[in-house]
């Protein structure tokens, strides 16, 4: 009989506790702060999903700038292994130095980031919005605000947005939307803006001495037939290539 009931009082424990857990799992459902994992379906909680998407579209948009010197859609341009180059320093007569394009490139990298991604993140919104609607969840969604930043290896992303999420008499806010991508476009192109500028004043950059000082970077010099220089710089640990054109003090041909 004792032996009966201590394993009475065992299984009371043993529902007992799996009710608690059984509990706190649909407390935290309830409150979505169970997040999405990347790759994964749509969930009531929108940081995990949005996260995922910039994450996506920043990666894709630099692996479409990189190559290209630093822009989605170059304008003045050297064609190089079926890519078209950024100048981004120049002169189209002899012996005279380049001028630098785009002092300002770093700028510039991030607007053209900013504006590629930034309507592909509205959708984004869009689309969680659409799947809580198709949920009968109640959903308000104020304007975005999206501030980008170049740092060290990482790219972050900002975005300021209100979004109410109600179910039955579960309702709360989601404020903000960070994400920090590990990517080292901001690496690359302070290497290539050191590059710009040497050339401008003195018509050379000595590669093989900076990659003694830095020696994360792997630089390679390419010369064409009208004295343009394309720059590929390398970042040895993730392995991302940037290039860059620069025609500085040209040698007529045939000299």
């Amino acid at each position: 009989m004792k032996i009966e009931s201590k394993r009475g009082q065992m299984t009371i424990w043993i529902i007992v506790a799996m009710v608690l857990v059984l509990a706190i799992v649909l407390f935290f459902l309830l409150r979505g702060e169970i997040t999405p994992k990347v790759g994964e379906k749509i969930e009531e909680n929108p940081k995990s999903y949005i996260a995922s998407c910039v994450k996506k579209n920043v990666e894709e948009a630099v692996e479409i700038m990189l190559p290209q010197g630093g822009f989605i859609s170059p304008e003045h341009t050297k064609r190089y292994k079926n890519i078209n180059v950024s100048y981004l320093c120049y002169n189209s007569g002899s012996y005279l130095p380049c001028v630098n394009e785009h002092p300002m490139l770093l700028n510039e990298i991030r607007n053209e980031i900013k504006n590629y991604i930034e309507p592909r993140i509205e959708q984004c919104f869009q689309d969680y919005k659409q799947e809580m609607i198709a949920r009968n969840i109640d959903i308000g969604m104020m304007n975005m605000e999206m501030i980008i930043e170049l740092g060290p290896e990482r790219i972050f992303v900002e975005i300021n947005r209100r979004i109410t999420i109600g179910q039955k008499d579960n309702n709360y806010a989601v404020n903000d939307f960070d994400a920090e991508v590990i990517n080292p476009a901001y690496d690359l192109a302070r290497v290539a803006m050191e590059i710009a500028s040497q050339e401008a004043e003195f018509c050379y950059f000595e590669y093989a001495g900076y990659m003694v000082l830095y020696p994360k970077f792997k630089i390679s010099i390419d010369t064409e037939s009208d004295s343009t220089k394309i720059y590929t710089i390398e970042d040895k640990k993730s392995g991302k290539e940037m290039n860059i054109a620069i025609r500085s003090c040209a040698i007529p041909p045939g000299l």
